[in-house]
């Protein structure tokens, strides 16, 4: 393995995804001007196109063809190379595979195919896709490769769309399904279904080939060269076909995503424990709210977050910008880019040492990236394309939950199992399709004295294991309600028997418990709740019809589904197992965007905490999250912290104390920004700081020598 640029954080890249048949596309792209903007930028690792979504090369092929607008200067990407390395800049290449229109068309016979045999485009789409299944397909990517590595030098690779943007059915997939399997490939899913599994299982299998294969290819022709694929797919739903496999044939893990700041504190935590080296690498665009905007820009606020919440987690941070049709750029985008990393420069020589350090482990399982509950839904079909993920919205919620209570965490995954030993606390949110391997890890770590969360579809059999009941399935009321048992105080007066804690979602039924203490139970509303909702009348289109004889039919009230029926289905359990502890819950409220729910769920993790955290503030605001990095190899640790706000502009926050776990007393406390000397105290093990304003971000070191 290979990645001799991870001191290189500050990086960029220019989408290039420009049609031919206008002769004005890049037709004034110059590498000289460019080159200006990423040093005003202050990069130090672009990522530079070869070629792109269309097709085209940017470089004398003779596989492919050449996009049109280079004719005459040819060697235009490659004097861009050449001025990036005469600067001391490390240079990724940029290749997309999979979407290739210019194969596309040329080889049909390369296409990716739906159930009735269309190409991707029959239906006027954008995208070519073809197969990586096609052997003949792979072959002309490893002449590519081959010629684009003789051309062209760089220390580092990002192979473009390496996942199924379709389930295909083309010759080639169904020819490989037959021998490995055999029979039709399935049509329907069906996650109850052993044959559909198998299904996606090999869908992922031959996604890992394919790019263990591309990633092997480039190693022989450049050894030294760090391969990343695009891995935004870890948080992306299940047709995708990606899990770890992406992460298996990749140096380090990196994607783009632009689901705000939540999503990317949560991607980045992900990264970090699934990256084979580090840095792990963050992609995100300048243009707000996504690339789709070619000129709206992100505000100055929104920049820095993009940037410095990656920091905040030790990862690189590469800002998207996209080319205009004519091959020229707004230079001002790099001018705002350069103004935030100039702030940055100042914490890098941090950036790069120590490891997370954290308390509470989100588990999040890369193969259960579906709606499990979804079945029968044809391939093909409108409903398919349903991007429902419970169980990243349950851990999302989690990982939202301790952020705004200060308690640390971060995001395993189901490839690392061993990082479980390490973790005082695991959060298993609604977290479907956990395998047997899995389900083993998670039954020793809580026997050896782990404690664990769990809500919703997550294991059941180790839920019935631990609590000696069975789980009968789901309610059929798809709102419900969790009463506080009596005698109890978890729920922290919010809610009380008569006045219970709601979800807009199923339950999970266990009769015949046996262990442990019943924290609450399940209650139900007067009826089963209409699935047309309230306010139907304006609307005259109904995609169900309830007649009167329907037990749906019926209401106690007509704007909600207040609670009735108290049940004694346990709802929330506590038991424990081994050296252990296990808390479940028969639905994932974590999820809730409620502030009563997130504040019961933090309660419930913090009970289970059995020493000092790694840190903790009780007068820091909701929208602040830390992050601490232990390196003793260099005596130090260091806290950072972001001012998480989903806005334009930030508004600063004020006086504020955070404490870190620490076994002796610092010699001193820096700013890292100027490493000046800040005051502190240290007190029963534990160091604090006081912080007058937080605008963005910050970080201090500990120095213990």
């Amino acid at each position: 393995m290979t990645y001799n640029y991870r001191d290189k954080l500050r990086r960029t890249l220019m989408d290039m995804h420009i049609e031919n048949w206008n002769p004005e596309f890049m037709s004034q792209f110059d590498p000289e001007a460019y080159f200006e903007s990423l040093k005003i930028a202050k990069i130090n690792a672009p990522m530079i196109y070869i070629q792109s979504h269309v097709g085209l090369c940017y470089w004398p092929t003779k596989s492919g063809e050449m996009h049109s607008g280079l004719i005459g200067k040819e060697d235009a990407m490659k004097r861009l190379f050449d001025l990036c390395h005469d600067d001391g800049m490390a240079v990724v290449a940029y290749y997309s595979i999979i979407y290739n229109n210019w194969a596309y068309h040329e080889h049909p016979e390369w296409q990716m195919r739906d159930l009735e045999g269309r190409g991707s485009r029959a239906t006027g789409k954008r995208y070519g896709l073809c197969c990586p299944n096609n052997m003949e397909y792979r072959d002309f990517i490893r002449t590519q490769m081959a010629e684009f590595c003789d051309y062209f030098d760089f220390e580092g690779i990002f192979l473009d769309m390496t996942f199924w943007p379709m389930v295909c059915y083309c010759d080639e997939c169904r020819a490989r399904w037959e021998k490995e399997v055999g029979g039709p490939m399935p049509k329907v899913i069906d996650w109850k279904d052993d044959r559909w599994n198998l299904f996606q299982r090999k869908r992922q299998e031959w996604m890992e080939d394919f790019a263990l294969d591309m990633t092997a290819e480039i190693k022989k022709h450049k050894p030294e060269c760090a391969v990343e694929h695009q891995y935004s797919n870890a948080v992306h739903m299940w047709n995708r076909g990606v899990n770890e496999n992406i992460a298996k044939a990749s140096d380090y893990a990196g994607g783009d995503l632009y689901g705000g700041i939540a999503q990317q504190s949560f991607a980045c935590k992900l990264y970090y424990n699934l990256t084979q080296i580090q840095p792990f690498e963050y992609m995100t665009s300048r243009c707000y709210p996504a690339l789709s905007e070619h000129t709206t820009t992100k505000s100055m606020d929104q920049l820095r977050a993009s940037i410095l919440v990656t920091a905040l987690h030790h990862g690189a941070s590469l800002m998207i910008d996209a080319i205009d049709p004519k091959g020229t750029h707004d230079r001002r985008v790099y001018e705002a880019i350069g103004q935030v990393h100039g702030e940055m420069e100042h914490y890098e020589k941090y950036l790069t040492r120590g490891e997370m350090a954290y308390d509470v482990g989100v588990y999040f399982n890369l193969n259960g990236k579906m709606d499990v509950e979804n079945n029968g839904v044809k391939i093909g079909s409108k409903e398919e394309t349903d991007d429902t993920m419970p169980h990243l919205d349950a851990s999302i919620g989690a990982g939202k939950s301790l952020q705004r209570h200060h308690i640390p965490y971060t995001v395993l995954n189901n490839w690392k199992l061993e990082l479980l030993k390490d973790t005082k606390v695991v959060v298993l949110a609604d977290a479907p399709m956990i395998s047997e391997k899995e389900r083993d890890a998670l039954r020793k770590y809580v026997k050896d004295g782990g404690r664990l969360y769990m809500s919703g579809h997550s294991a059941p059999e180790l839920a019935e294991e631990f609590f000696g009941g069975t789980i009968e399935g789901l309610t059929q009321e798809d709102i419900t309600y969790i009463s506080p048992a009596e005698g109890t105080d978890w729920m922290q007066g919010y809610f009380t028997k008569d006045y219970p804690l709601v979800m807009f979602e199923r339950s999970f039924k266990m009769k015949g418990q046996k262990n442990g203490e019943v924290l609450g139970t399940l209650t139900l509303p007067y009826t089963v709740p209409n699935p047309l909702g309230i306010f139907t009348d304006l609307c005259s289109y109904a995609s169900e019809i309830v007649t009167k004889d329907d037990p749906r039919y019926p209401f106690a009230t007509i704007h909600a589904n207040p609670p009735g029926i108290f049940t004694d289905y346990p709802a929330v359990l506590k038991t424990q197992y081994g050296k252990g502890t296990v808390i479940w819950s028969c639905v994932p409220f974590e999820k809730a965007e409620r502030f009563q729910h997130s504040d019961i769920f933090s309660g419930l993790i913090r009970s289970l905490l059995s020493e000092e955290p790694v840190f903790s503030s009780s007068t820091a605001p909701e929208p602040v999250e830390f992050v601490v990095f232990d390196a003793p190899e260099y005596k130090e640790k260091y806290i950072g912290m972001v001012n998480l706000q989903e806005d334009f502009r930030f508004l600063p926050v004020y006086h504020f104390d955070v404490e870190i776990k620490s076994p002796e007393k610092p010699v001193k406390v820096l700013k890292s920004y100027n490493d000046e000397p800040v005051a502190f105290t240290y007190e029963n093990g534990k160091v604090k700081i006081s912080i007058d304003r937080l605008d963005c971000f910050d970080m201090y070191t500990l120095c213990y020598a």
